[in-house]
């Protein structure tokens, strides 16, 4: 890919943001950000760390987790391209309350916060995008507050799969770039609950998994332990 395509004017993966910006503006976000390659497993961002930068997903699957004692981390979500990672840092000079690792190669746009501030502030369509998107991933977390504190293990794990599904790989049929362990991050449990509710869900003929890659065979059932857990 040339430079001019990889500029954000000329960019064909720009973020839904960033398409309500003018070009003046395309411009200045651009001479204020750095494209990063990361290898599958390497950290992105760190917890307790300054925010200098918001991330823009341009290319790859990365999660977004606490830290926590002991071998186990709590995944908060995954984002796959197109998505924009630190928003709820703007405006606040609060550390990073979360880490970022890629789960597969990835590249990364990490644009100066500084910058998507102005922006905020100057430009009316492209801060309602921002809030929207804020408000999608606060509402997305209250829904696995609720799943924490009220699911059994089935009913976390159906939630997990229907996220991957819908907002991930956007697809009842795709390969599972997470490890058994974070799967079991993301669902809130440990991995050997994780392992015996994967076995169940296949003996009951709701899923299908084959080498790593996951068929959600009867997503009404699946969305049924979903709703009462």
């Amino acid at each position: 890919m040339d430079d001019q395509k990889r500029s954000c004017p000329f960019c064909d993966t720009k973020s839904a943001c960033f398409k309500k910006l003018s070009p003046l503006e395309l411009e200045v976000a651009d001479m204020r950000r750095a494209e990063l390659r990361y290898r599958k497993g390497e950290h992105i961002a760190k917890q307790g760390s300054f925010v200098t930068h918001i991330l823009y997903l341009q290319k790859g699957l990365v999660k977004v987790y606490m830290e926590m004692e002991g071998d186990n981390d709590l995944i908060l979500n995954i984002f796959s391209g197109g998505d924009l990672i630190g928003l709820p840092n703007l405006f606040t000079n609060a550390p990073l309350q979360y880490s970022v690792a890629a789960i597969e190669d990835s590249v990364v746009c990490a644009i100066d916060k500084k910058v998507i501030e102005d922006l905020v502030k100057n430009n009316g369509d492209f801060a309602q995008s921002i809030i929207e998107n804020i408000n999608g991933c606060t509402l997305y977390h209250y829904k696995r507050l609720i799943t924490a504190s009220q699911k059994q293990l089935n009913g976390r794990m159906a939630d997990a799969l229907l996220h991957l599904s819908e907002k991930v790989y956007k697809s009842d049929d795709f390969n599972m770039a997470l490890s058994r362990k974070e799967l079991a991050e993301l669902a809130g449990m440990s991995m050997m609950s994780a392992v015996r509710v994967i076995k169940d869900l296949e003996q009951n003929g709701i899923i299908a998994e084959n080498g790593g890659r996951i068929s959600i065979l009867d997503r009404s059932k699946l969305e049924s332990l979903s709703k009462y857990g």
